[in-house]
């Protein structure tokens, strides 16, 4: 592993915005490198600010496929679905012209990975999970074991509303870029107490164990 560079903002606002920067140069450096690009993005709460500013960069968002971290299996029309987030603050604007790939398929069962993820942002939750991996999950040392090949698959938080689908960590790791983005003194302790431990330590431990430079954008 190496060390992760750690991106500290003043505030969510300053924050959300160097986030974008960060992706967005990314994402055109990918496209115009491969002829299109793909951002591989979380839900839940925290998204949203990021979301709010990233739909009105000037990418080439027609070529740009967006796909989620993982998803809750709510109704589809539970505001608890990731997609609703994606769909309401980031395709819109401009990104509007973005390719969106839920990742289930219409008879519910998980699409491939994506062959290739250019940049991929994760969140991280008090108890040290990320995407859908959580640390009680009967499913977890399946998802986490560095042998399986990409993939989406199911997990069943133990303490966590609606079963979930998630990448795995071969197809996290597998990101060119990987971002993960917290906010608050709780949840920074939470995530050194884990870079500490590594893969003997919670799910985010185990990515960053193996990820390459991850990228930390952190405010208080």
């Amino acid at each position: 592993m190496n060390p992760p560079v750690w991106r500290i903002a003043a505030d969510p606002a300053a924050q959300a915005r160097a986030l974008a920067a960060a992706l967005a140069a990314v994402l055109a450096e990918a496209a115009g490198r491969h002829g299109e690009a793909c951002l591989a993005v979380s839900g839940g709460r925290s998204p949203g600010p990021l979301f709010d500013v990233l739909h009105d960069a000037a990418l080439p968002w027609a070529r740009i496929r967006v796909v989620l971290v993982d998803e809750r299996l709510a109704p589809e029309d539970s505001d608890e679905r990731n997609e609703g987030l994606v769909r309401r603050r980031l395709l819109r604007g401009p990104a509007a012209a973005a390719r969106f790939t839920p990742p289930l398929d219409a008879a519910g069962r998980p699409i491939r990975a994506p062959a290739r993820i250019d940049a991929l942002v994760l969140g991280m939750g008090a108890d040290g999970h990320t995407a859908s991996l959580f640390p009680d999950a009967p499913e977890l040392a399946d998802a986490l074991d560095p042998g399986r090949p990409p993939a989406y698959v199911f997990v069943t938080p133990p303490a966590a509303p609606w079963r979930r689908v998630t990448l795995n960590l071969a197809a996290i790791l597998g990101a060119d870029r990987l971002f993960v983005a917290l906010s608050g003194e709780d949840k920074r302790a939470v995530l050194e107490r884990a870079l500490r431990a590594g893969r003997a330590g919670p799910p985010i431990g185990a990515v960053l164990a193996g990820a390459a430079a991850p990228e930390i954008h952190w405010c208080p």
